[in-house]
């Protein structure tokens, strides 16, 4: 006989009342005119507290540009790099890192693919910016894609893709003594197989005097997401899988990820797999251990397209945006201070009532405020701000009875009572089926386990279901 398993999950309890916290947002307003661009546009906060804003522009007065706000207004954008061939691309750079008043944008010359590479920074918070430094100015194979950090020293480092058949993750070190990056190491050492993807950016970041990048590796095509780490910078050894996704596509997809660090030691990294269609995920990681924890869609119960997720964090507060097609591209935008898996309670449309397409957001929370840019198909980049009230928490709050009951035969499942919705999906939260429960409803077996959830009104209930 064949032996079914069945655990409640607790997560989603039966309760009287559903915690959902709301963002009051104010504007939008224009970041800067139409003759700066909306292209790349990458938000940080400066050692005041303040908005600064990377963005680009093609053909007519191309270049970089940096606005900053000043007792609420952006200023006069200014001039990043006097390079104006720059490859503008929205999933793969120019990228910005900040701390403080140190400001260091990353870019690459179009059609340079090998020396084109490079890092300019500033000290002043983005007011004057000094001669920008080459990655590899002698190199013959490529050096693409440069994703700029700052370590412990606020030094730069730079993560990006090194070489062809196979392509590496290439890293760069700033040497003091030289005052010029090092040549590249490979970064990707520790991860499944040799190569990683190709065109997808790298997302490097250094916390408690350790480096790290969250890198989609190809291993046989299949597209795969991992944290790598290293104390040096030089030696990387340390990795975890952070993806059980497991995208299997013969071209490069061009999306990296975004991450940020929780207080309590949690790692949050976003990102995009089309296993089952292009949606955005999270997964978590402990970085005192290096251990891997858990993952899950950020809107389960959407099936529209989704992309370019950007996330940051303060406090206990976790803030998600990203861009979805629905009939038109609009900025989504979720919150949660009961983790990642709470931010699925929150999920609200930015631009619902605003005109034409919206697209490729950056989001910085700073604990009191969430500071969104986006690039509208009008020429613009928009800026809005949200302060976020109420709590995903659920504490004190009396189960009600359970409505729904299960049981297991030799073919499946039957689950009995109260009518609901119902949404199957796999251990990866990819939607199996969709539909509506009446008194019953019989689910057959699955070569692999599923969780069946029912919902009707403020009561969800969830089952994991095991062969």
């Amino acid at each position: 006989m064949k032996r079914f398993v069945v655990y409640t999950l607790n997560l989603l309890c039966v309760c009287g009342l559903a915690a959902q916290p709301s963002i009051n947002w104010t504007g939008p307003t224009e970041v800067s005119t139409e003759e700066f661009g909306n292209q790349c546009a990458r938000i940080g906060l400066n050692s005041s507290g303040n908005p600064i804003v990377l963005h680009g522009k093609s053909s007519n007065n191309a270049g970089l540009y940096l606005s900053i706000m000043s007792e609420g207004e952006f200023g006069t954008p200014i001039l990043v790099t006097p390079e104006t061939n720059i490859f503008l691309s929205e999933s793969e750079g120019p990228r910005m890192a900040v701390s403080g008043d140190h400001i260091a944008v990353s870019y690459q010359i179009y059609g340079e693919w090998a020396t084109g590479a490079y890092v300019v920074l500033s000290d002043d918070g983005g007011l004057t910016w000094g001669t920008p430094y080459p990655l590899a100015p002698n190199a013959t194979q490529d050096h693409f894609d440069p994703v700029v950090a700052f370590d412990g020293d606020n030094n730069p480092w730079v993560g990006l893709k090194w070489g062809t058949n196979p392509t590496l993750e290439g890293i760069h070190l700033f040497n003091n003594e030289t005052d010029s990056f090092d040549p590249a190491v490979n970064g990707g050492f520790a991860t499944t197989g040799v190569a990683v993807c190709e065109c997808c950016p790298s997302n490097t970041f250094f916390q408690d005097g350790v480096y790290y990048n969250v890198v989609r590796n190809n291993f046989n095509n299949t597209r795969d997401f991992w944290l790598t780490a290293s104390q040096d910078g030089i030696n990387w050894t340390d990795a975890v899988d952070i993806d059980p996704t497991d995208w299997n596509i013969s071209s490069c997809p061009a999306s990296g990820a975004s991450s940020t660090m929780m207080d309590d030691g949690t790692l949050v990294s976003c990102f995009m797999s089309a296993a089952d269609g292009s949606r955005v995920y999270w997964s978590t990681v402990n970085l005192s251990t290096l251990t891997f924890q858990e993952s899950g869609r950020v809107d389960p119960l959407n099936n529209s397209t989704e992309n370019h997720p950007s996330i940051s964090s303060s406090g206990d507060w976790l803030v998600a945006s990203w861009e979805m097609n629905s009939g038109g591209y609009n900025i989504m935008v979720a919150v949660s201070d009961a983790g990642a898996s709470e931010l699925k309670n929150s999920v609200v449309n930015v631009t619902a009532d605003l005109p034409g397409s919206n697209r490729n957001p950056s989001v910085v929370y700073d604990g009191e405020f969430i500071h969104l840019v986006y690039k509208t198909m009008d020429g613009f980049v928009h800026y809005t701000k949200g302060e976020i009230s109420g709590t995903s928490k659920v504490e004190g709050v009396e189960l009600e009875e359970n409505p729904w009951t299960i049981s297991a035969n030799d073919s499946g499942w039957i689950l009995r009572g109260e009518d609901a919705a119902y949404t199957l999906f796999d251990f990866q939260g990819r939607v199996l089926e969709m539909g509506e429960f009446f008194q019953e409803l019989d689910i057959p077996v699955n070569k692999q386990g599923m969780i069946v959830q029912l919902q009707s009104g403020h009561k969800t209930q969830s089952f994991k279901l095991l062969r």
